[in-house]
C-alpha cells in the first residue's frame, strides 16, 4: 500500500522535473537566438565599415584639403554611404541595429592637416559596443586605424580629435578610449564599465587617416 501510495508522488517529482527542463531549454534556446541575432548584427557593421572607409578614401582620394569636408552631409551627397543603410521609416542612414551613423574631418596632429577622419556607429547594444571596440581594422595590420572610443549614450564624432597619430596609450587620459595598438587587448571589466548601456544606447567612434 505504501508504494502505491507514493506513486502520484513520484509521478508529481517527474512532472515538475520536465516542466523545469523545458523552461530551461527554452531559455537557453531564446538566449541562443538571440547571440546569434547580435553576431550577425556585428558582422554586418563589420561589412558597412569596409564599405565606408574605401568610399570615404575613393572620394576624397584627390582632395587638396585633406577630409575637411568630410560631415554626415557630404558623404550622403557623395554617395559615399551605401544605399543599403537608409531603411524604409528612418530619415537618416542607420547601422544595423537601427541606430545613427555619423562623419566628422579630423587631424593626425596638433596642426588642422585633415588627413585623418572619425565615423560612429550610435544605438548599439553593449555586446555590440564592446565586440565593435576590440576590431582589428586594415586586416590586423592597424596601419590606417589611429584610435577608438566606446561611450554608453549617443555620442557624434569628433570626440577624438585631440587623439594623433603619434601618441602612446599611456599619453591618453580618458578610460574608454585606445590606440589602435592596444584596443585588441581591452580587458573585459573595462568594456563592461565602457559600454554599460541597458538598452540601444551604446556609441562607438573610430579615428582613421
Amino acid at each position: 500500500m505504501a508504494k502505491d501510495a507514493k506513486k502520484p508522488q513520484i509521478r508529481a517529482i517527474y512532472k515538475v522535473a520536465g516542466f523545469l527542463a523545458f523552461i530551461m531549454l527554452g531559455y537557453l534556446g531564446i538566449r541562443s537566438y538571440r547571440l546569434s541575432v547580435e553576431k550577425m548584427k556585428i558582422n554586418m557593421c563589420i561589412d558597412q565599415m569596409g564599405d565606408l572607409l574605401y568610399n570615404i578614401r575613393e572620394k576624397f582620394r584627390n582632395e587638396r584639403s585633406g577630409y575637411a569636408e568630410l560631415n554626415y552631409q557630404t558623404a550622403v551627397s557623395m554617395n559615399i554611404i551605401p544605399k543599403s543603410m537608409f531603411k524604409e521609416g528612418f530619415r537618416e542612414a542607420v547601422n544595423p541595429y537601427l541606430g545613427g551613423v555619423d562623419f566628422w574631418y579630423s587631424s593626425l596632429g596638433t596642426e588642422d592637416d585633415y588627413l585623418a577622419f572619425e565615423i560612429s556607429f550610435q544605438g548599439l547594444s553593449s555586446f555590440g559596443c564592446q565586440e565593435l571596440m576590440k576590431i582589428q581594422w586594415d586586416e590586423g595590420l592597424n596601419k590606417d586605424f589611429i584610435a577608438v572610443a566606446g561611450y554608453a549614450n549617443a555620442t557624434p564624432s569628433g570626440v577624438l580629435d585631440l587623439i594623433f597619430a603619434d601618441m602612446q596609450q599611456k599619453d591618453i587620459k580618458s578610460f574608454n578610449i585606445f590606440k589602435s595598438s592596444e584596443n585588441h587587448y581591452i580587458p573585459q571589466t573595462k568594456l563592461d564599465s565602457i559600454c554599460a548601456c541597458k538598452d540601444l544606447t551604446c556609441t562607438v567612434v573610430w579615428k582613421f587617416k
